[in-house]
């Protein structure tokens, strides 16, 4: 990773929907730190969430786009956009690093991920391709936290920084249910992205 002249957050998700949750969290890593943009990457196929998917690719991602339109330092990012059996997390950031040699990439993750990262397929790619940033919640325990990115630090040679993460416990699976029982969601996604939803007749 060579000097840069960008800082650019990534933040995966199947954003099946996208949520108010998801915005706090990426307000939270531009301002903490002082990055140039966030780019909002929807997953194509995500390995380790096989058969969850509800709303295709197409509408996930005009979603997203629905609701970064008003917020500058948002971009949508299609490059999981393929037909491919599934995406790594590794070949992606290899694929942005190649295509953005200018840019120090930031890659958003859950605290519960940095638990689960050496069963990430290629961990030391991963960590040499990006800095990575472990949202944690505040049910987390931050010495064990502390504890484990050291332990992949060491490991991976990877260089991992704490994100403090927004207290708005919403899921997008909890958004889905709500929507199929006929429940108002407008609290928990921009209005734009509820009136698609509504439009679209999503998760119904």
């Amino acid at each position: 990773m060579a000097d840069a002249e960008k800082r650019i957050g990534i933040m995966g998700g199947t954003f099946d929907p996208v949520h108010n949750a998801h915005l706090a969290l990426a307000k939270q890593a531009y301002e903490q730190f002082s990055l140039d943009e966030i780019w909002m990457l929807p997953n194509g196929n995500p390995p380790h969430k096989k058969d969850t998917r509800q709303a295709d690719m197409e509408c996930r991602m005009e979603m997203v786009q629905l609701a970064i339109r008003d917020i500058p330092y948002l971009k949508l990012c299609d490059v999981e956009r393929s037909g491919q059996e599934y995406h790594y997390t590794y070949e992606t950031l290899r694929q942005l690093n190649q295509k953005h040699p200018d840019t120090l990439f930031y890659f958003i993750m859950g605290a519960d991920s940095l638990f689960e990262f050496d069963n990430w397929k290629e961990p030391g790619i991963i960590s040499q391709e990006c800095i990575l940033l472990a949202a944690v919640r505040d049910h987390c325990s931050r010495g064990k936290i502390e504890n484990r990115i050291r332990e992949l630090e060491k490991r991976y040679d990877a260089v991992i920084h704490i994100l403090n993460t927004p207290n708005m416990d919403i899921a997008s699976e909890d958004i889905r249910e709500a929507l199929a029982e006929k429940k108002d969601i407008s609290h928990l996604v921009p209005a734009v992205v509820a009136q698609y939803i509504s439009r679209k007749r999503l998760y119904q």
